[in-house]
């Protein structure tokens, strides 16, 4: 009686290739999917940033009251005619945006008589499952402008200056004058995940 069956040395050889096939595939499968978050993260900043900018440029024009966002009164606004919160029922960005942004975190607030700022992150700027970066000598290889897992958004709803704004520093990244209204990524030159420590100066 013959029988038709895989030797051992052909077994093998068919589990050598798939485990070279999966070797190359899955770190393509990881770039997608950074990928993916990056876009997500952009795209949302830039929604967010385009329903602020409606919202003051109606502020400027209007005499009455209006609404603004995902329903929100005029009286929502501050006295520069931008959003203070973004968020609305437990969504962080809930005021501006229909939908769920429940990818988004806020980190902190950051307010004095001069400045009123919130810190964000997102899929691709969480500091535990956000975009790793490559180590070369303690810095990061990233894309200038491109969030990953040390990096972080920064929205000033309100500042005092309006004509010199006020400046963003903090360690290892470089310093970055924002105005009311803007919504900016800050990008971190290190490899540490930790957010770290802001400072704000006129």
């Amino acid at each position: 009686m013959k029988h038709n069956a895989f030797t051992m040395v052909e077994l093998i050889f068919v589990i050598v290739i798939i485990g070279v096939l999966a070797s190359v595939a899955i770190p393509k499968l990881s770039g997608v999917t950074d990928s993916a978050k990056k876009s997500a993260e952009i795209a949302t900043i830039s929604a967010v940033a385009t329903a602020i900018e409606s919202a003051n440029g109606e502020w400027s024009i209007n005499e009455g009251d209006f609404t603004w966002g995902n329903r929100q009164s005029s009286s929502n606004l501050n006295s520069q005619g931008y959003p203070s919160i973004l968020s609305k029922n437990e969504n962080v960005f809930g005021a501006v945006l229909k939908g769920k942004n429940s990818k988004f975190n806020k980190q902190t607030d950051l307010n004095t008589s001069n400045y009123n700022a919130t810190v964000f992150t997102g899929p691709a700027s969480n500091p535990i499952s956000g975009i790793s970066f490559t180590s070369q000598s303690g810095y990061n290889n990233d894309i200038p402008n491109k969030p990953d897992k040390n990096d972080f958004w920064v929205y000033a709803s309100y500042i005092q200056d309006s004509i010199n704004g006020f400046n963003i520093t903090c360690t290892q990244c470089n310093q970055q004058t924002v105005y009311s209204g803007d919504f900016v990524l800050i990008d971190v030159n290190e490899t540490d995940t930790t957010l770290p420590t802001i400072s704000c100066t006129p």
